[in-house]
Protein backbone atom coordinates (compact mmCIF):
# COMPACT_ATOMS: atom_id res chain seq x y z
CA UNK A 1 0.00 0.00 0.00
CA UNK A 2 1.32 2.87 -0.79
CA UNK A 3 1.39 5.27 2.00
CA UNK A 4 -1.94 5.54 3.36
CA UNK A 5 -2.11 8.09 6.07
CA UNK A 6 -2.18 7.13 9.66
CA UNK A 7 -5.05 8.30 10.11
CA UNK A 8 -7.45 6.19 7.72
CA UNK A 9 -5.35 3.04 8.71
CA UNK A 10 -6.36 3.69 12.52
CA UNK A 11 -10.12 4.58 11.27
CA UNK A 12 -10.32 1.09 9.13
CA UNK A 13 -8.90 -0.75 12.26
CA UNK A 14 -11.23 0.84 14.70
CA UNK A 15 -14.26 0.09 12.70
CA UNK A 16 -12.82 -3.26 12.16
CA UNK A 17 -13.14 -3.10 15.68
CA UNK A 18 -16.61 -1.94 16.42
CA UNK A 19 -17.65 -5.02 13.25
CA UNK A 20 -15.99 -7.86 15.51
CA UNK A 21 -17.73 -6.41 18.86
CA UNK A 22 -21.27 -6.10 17.39
CA UNK A 23 -21.15 -10.07 15.82
CA UNK A 24 -19.73 -11.24 18.85
CA UNK A 25 -22.63 -9.86 21.25
CA UNK A 26 -24.88 -12.16 21.99
CA UNK A 27 -29.12 -12.59 20.88
CA UNK A 28 -30.99 -9.36 22.36
CA UNK A 29 -33.05 -10.86 25.59
CA UNK A 30 -36.52 -12.19 24.94
CA UNK A 31 -39.41 -12.84 27.52
CA UNK A 32 -39.91 -15.87 28.75
CA UNK A 33 -42.85 -17.89 26.96
CA UNK A 34 -45.46 -17.59 29.94
CA UNK A 35 -45.26 -13.40 30.09
CA UNK A 36 -47.72 -13.61 27.06
CA UNK A 37 -50.40 -16.13 29.16
CA UNK A 38 -52.35 -13.04 29.52
CA UNK A 39 -52.66 -13.10 26.33
CA UNK A 40 -53.46 -17.14 25.42
CA UNK A 41 -55.35 -17.21 28.76
CA UNK A 42 -58.77 -18.36 29.41
CA UNK A 43 -60.71 -14.84 29.72
CA UNK A 44 -62.72 -14.20 33.02
CA UNK A 45 -65.55 -12.21 33.43
CA UNK A 46 -66.41 -10.66 36.80
CA UNK A 47 -69.47 -12.70 38.11
CA UNK A 48 -69.29 -15.40 35.30
CA UNK A 49 -69.58 -17.98 38.34
CA UNK A 50 -72.44 -16.50 40.61
CA UNK A 51 -71.28 -15.14 43.74
CA UNK A 52 -71.67 -17.52 46.77
CA UNK A 53 -75.56 -17.78 47.95
CA UNK A 54 -76.75 -17.54 51.27
CA UNK A 55 -78.66 -20.57 51.94
CA UNK A 56 -82.54 -19.72 53.04
CA UNK A 57 -83.46 -19.06 56.32
CA UNK A 58 -80.07 -18.43 57.46
CA UNK A 59 -78.79 -14.66 59.01
CA UNK A 60 -75.92 -13.43 57.84
CA UNK A 61 -73.07 -12.89 60.25
CA UNK A 62 -72.03 -9.45 59.65
CA UNK A 63 -75.72 -8.11 60.21
CA UNK A 64 -78.95 -7.16 57.98
CA UNK A 65 -81.82 -10.11 57.06
CA UNK A 66 -81.86 -13.24 55.23
CA UNK A 67 -82.21 -12.69 51.25
CA UNK A 68 -85.56 -13.97 50.32
CA UNK A 69 -87.49 -13.58 47.27
CA UNK A 70 -90.61 -11.47 47.22
CA UNK A 71 -93.37 -14.43 47.85
CA UNK A 72 -90.81 -15.81 50.79
CA UNK A 73 -91.06 -12.66 52.12
CA UNK A 74 -95.15 -12.32 52.65
CA UNK A 75 -94.93 -16.11 53.81
CA UNK A 76 -92.39 -15.68 56.12
CA UNK A 77 -91.99 -12.55 57.37
CA UNK A 78 -94.46 -10.63 60.01
CA UNK A 79 -94.28 -6.98 61.33
CA UNK A 80 -92.67 -7.46 65.25
CA UNK A 81 -94.08 -3.80 65.67
CA UNK A 82 -96.74 -2.83 67.70
CA UNK A 83 -98.56 0.25 66.77
CA UNK A 84 -97.59 2.53 69.10
CA UNK A 85 -97.61 6.57 69.01
CA UNK A 86 -93.39 6.41 68.25
CA UNK A 87 -93.54 3.79 65.88
CA UNK A 88 -96.21 5.58 64.25
CA UNK A 89 -94.84 8.85 63.73
CA UNK A 90 -91.50 7.27 62.56
CA UNK A 91 -93.62 5.31 59.86
CA UNK A 92 -95.59 8.76 58.86
CA UNK A 93 -92.22 10.32 58.26
CA UNK A 94 -90.56 7.78 56.24
CA UNK A 95 -94.25 7.44 54.44
CA UNK A 96 -93.88 10.81 54.03
CA UNK A 97 -90.53 10.79 52.93
CA UNK A 98 -90.06 8.21 50.22
CA UNK A 99 -93.58 6.86 49.61
CA UNK A 100 -95.80 10.05 49.35
CA UNK A 101 -93.75 11.89 46.65
CA UNK A 102 -95.77 8.61 44.64
CA UNK A 103 -98.56 7.49 46.15
CA UNK A 104 -99.59 11.10 48.21
CA UNK A 105 -99.79 11.48 51.80
CA UNK A 106 -102.72 10.05 51.58
CA UNK A 107 -101.98 6.92 49.73
CA UNK A 108 -104.27 7.38 47.37
CA UNK A 109 -101.78 7.31 44.34
CA UNK A 110 -102.01 11.18 43.64
CA UNK A 111 -98.35 12.21 44.95
CA UNK A 112 -96.71 15.46 43.49
CA UNK A 113 -94.78 13.02 40.58
CA UNK A 114 -97.59 10.80 39.82
CA UNK A 115 -98.42 12.73 36.88
CA UNK A 116 -95.02 12.15 35.04
CA UNK A 117 -95.02 8.90 35.29
CA UNK A 118 -95.53 6.23 32.49
CA UNK A 119 -97.52 4.40 34.87
CA UNK A 120 -99.70 6.21 37.77
CA UNK A 121 -99.10 5.25 41.53
CA UNK A 122 -101.60 2.81 42.73
CA UNK A 123 -103.82 3.63 45.78
CA UNK A 124 -102.19 2.09 48.96
CA UNK A 125 -105.84 2.06 51.09
CA UNK A 126 -107.87 -0.19 48.75
CA UNK A 127 -107.68 -3.13 46.14
CA UNK A 128 -105.20 -6.16 45.97
CA UNK A 129 -102.43 -4.61 48.83
CA UNK A 130 -104.88 -4.11 51.25
CA UNK A 131 -105.48 -7.59 51.38
CA UNK A 132 -101.37 -8.52 51.22
CA UNK A 133 -99.69 -9.73 54.19
CA UNK A 134 -96.96 -7.38 56.29
CA UNK A 135 -94.17 -9.86 54.59
CA UNK A 136 -95.12 -8.67 51.68
CA UNK A 137 -95.28 -4.96 51.74
CA UNK A 138 -92.10 -5.02 53.79
CA UNK A 139 -90.43 -7.34 50.69
CA UNK A 140 -91.68 -4.13 48.36
CA UNK A 141 -90.31 -1.91 50.50
CA UNK A 142 -86.45 -3.63 50.36
CA UNK A 143 -86.70 -4.75 46.96
CA UNK A 144 -89.70 -2.82 44.85
CA UNK A 145 -91.80 -3.71 42.53
CA UNK A 146 -92.99 -2.89 39.15
CA UNK A 147 -91.83 0.97 38.96
CA UNK A 148 -91.44 0.90 42.76
CA UNK A 149 -87.82 1.39 43.64
CA UNK A 150 -86.12 -0.44 46.72
CA UNK A 151 -85.35 1.31 49.38
CA UNK A 152 -83.19 -1.46 51.01
CA UNK A 153 -80.28 1.09 50.71
CA UNK A 154 -82.05 4.20 52.25
CA UNK A 155 -84.58 2.11 55.68
CA UNK A 156 -82.96 0.35 58.02
CA UNK A 157 -85.38 -2.88 58.73
CA UNK A 158 -87.06 -1.01 61.91
CA UNK A 159 -87.91 2.34 59.33
CA UNK A 160 -89.08 -0.74 56.98
CA UNK A 161 -91.41 -1.72 60.01
CA UNK A 162 -92.47 1.35 61.18
CA UNK A 163 -93.55 2.28 57.46
CA UNK A 164 -96.02 -0.69 57.46
CA UNK A 165 -97.46 -0.15 60.41
CA UNK A 166 -98.38 3.14 59.32
CA UNK A 167 -99.97 2.32 56.36
CA UNK A 168 -101.97 -0.61 57.97
CA UNK A 169 -103.12 2.38 60.23
CA UNK A 170 -104.43 4.23 57.13
CA UNK A 171 -105.85 1.33 55.51
CA UNK A 172 -107.51 0.33 58.87
CA UNK A 173 -108.86 4.24 59.12
CA UNK A 174 -109.89 4.40 55.48
CA UNK A 175 -112.02 1.00 55.69
CA UNK A 176 -113.90 2.54 59.28
CA UNK A 177 -114.55 5.28 56.93
CA UNK A 178 -115.92 3.47 54.61
CA UNK A 179 -117.93 2.05 56.77
CA UNK A 180 -119.28 4.77 57.85
CA UNK A 181 -120.08 6.00 54.89
CA UNK A 182 -121.82 3.08 53.95
CA UNK A 183 -124.14 2.83 56.46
Amino acid sequence: MIGLPARVIRAGGLMLAAAIAIAAMPAPATCFPWSIDMYRGPEIQPFAEAPRVTPADTIPVHGGEPSMSLDQAAIKMHNPLQATPENLAKGKQQFNTYCAPCHGESAQGNGPVAHILAKPPKSLLDGAIKDRPDGYIYGVIRDGVLSSPSYAQELSVEQRWQVVTYLRSMQSAAAAKARLAGN
